[in-house]
C-alpha cells in the first residue's frame, strides 16, 4: 500500500512540476514538487509607451529578466526576480536612457487542489524593492520607473476544462506615489488566462491582465493583452507572445520570449 501511495506522489510531483508562468502575468495556481528549482529568463519590449513625465510616447525594452523558483514544500513555492536593465530610447528630444530593473520577492501558498486535472486554489503575495533610478547621474530626470515600493496580495485560481487550464487572478496593488510623499494609490490588479495544449510540446496562451482604480502619473492604471507559445519537452522550454496594451500608459504594440530551466 505504502509503495502504490509513494508511486501515486512520484506520478503526481513530476505532473505538477511542468508549471511555470512565461509569457504570460497572470500566475497559475499549481505548484512544483519539493525540491524543483526552476530558472526563468526573457525579454520584454514595447512601442510607443508615454512618458509618464514628459507625455512624449517612447520605446521601451526590459530585460534580460532573471527569475528564481524554489519549492521548500509540495504547495509552497518562492520567488526572486531581477530585471537586469530597462531601456528607453527614440523619445524625440532625448537621447537613449538605461538603467538597473526592479527587484521582486513572491511567496506562493497553494491552500486548494492541484495537479493537471484538478482545480486549484492558492494565494500569493509579495514586494517589488526600487532599483530603477527617478533620476540619472546629473540629476536629471529619467521616468524609467517610478522609484517606490510596491506591495501586493493575490488570489490564485485554476480550472480545468477538458484540454485547456484557464487561469484567473484577482487581488490589492498598493504603489507608492511618485510626486506626492506619504502617498499610494490602491489598485485591484487581475488577470485572466487560457493555455490550451496543441501537442508535441507545443502550448497556446492568450490573455488580459492589469491593475484598476485611479491613478496618478508613474502610477497610473494598466491593461495588457497577449497571445503566444510554449514550446519543449525537456527541462528547457522557450515561450514568445505578442503584447498589446489596451491604455494610454501602456503603449501599443510589443513582444516577449524567454526560456525556461526546471530542475529537481
Amino acid at each position: 500500500m505504502r509503495s502504490a501511495a509513494a508511486a501515486l506522489l512520484v506520478t503526481l510531483a513530476a505532473t505538477i512540476a511542468t508549471a511555470q508562468t512565461r509569457p504570460l502575468q497572470t500566475e497559475e495556481a499549481s505548484t512544483a514538487a519539493m525540491g524543483q528549482v526552476l530558472v526563468e529568463t526573457g525579454l520584454d519590449g514595447i512601442a510607443g509607451e508615454p512618458s509618464y513625465l514628459t507625455g512624449v510616447k517612447r520605446a521601451r525594452f526590459e530585460g534580460p529578466l532573471l527569475r528564481l523558483v524554489f519549492s521548500p514544500a509540495d504547495d509552497v513555492e518562492l520567488d526572486l526576480e531581477w530585471v537586469v536593465a530597462v531601456l528607453s530610447y527614440r523619445e524625440p528630444g532625448h537621447e537613449t536612457v538605461k538603467d538597473a530593473g526592479d527587484v521582486t520577492l513572491r511567496a506562493k501558498w497553494r491552500l486548494l487542489g492541484g495537479g493537471e486535472k484538478r482545480s486549484a486554489f492558492a494565494v500569493r503575495f509579495g514586494m517589488t524593492l526600487p532599483n530603477t533610478s527617478f533620476n540619472d547621474k546629473s540629476e536629471r530626470p529619467l521616468g524609467l520607473g517610478p522609484d517606490t515600493l510596491r506591495a501586493f496580495v493575490d488570489g490564485l485560481f485554476t480550472l480545468p476544462v477538458r484540454r485547456a487550464r484557464i487561469h484567473a487572478n484577482a487581488g490589492i496593488l498598493l504603489m507608492e506615489e511618485v510626486f506626492r510623499p506619504h502617498e499610494q494609490s490602491d489598485f485591484l490588479s487581475y488577470g485572466l488566462a487560457v493555455v490550451l495544449p496543441l501537442g508535441r510540446g507545443w502550448d497556446a496562451m492568450v490573455e488580459v491582465a492589469g491593475r484598476g482604480g485611479e491613478g496618478e502619473p508613474g502610477t497610473e492604471q494598466r491593461a495588457e493583452a497577449r497571445a503566444g507559445l510554449r514550446f519543449g519537452r525537456g527541462r528547457v522550454r522557450g515561450d514568445l507572445a505578442l503584447r498589446r496594451g489596451l491604455t494610454r500608459a501602456d503603449g501599443t504594440w510589443g513582444g516577449t520570449a524567454g526560456l525556461t530551466w526546471r530542475r529537481r
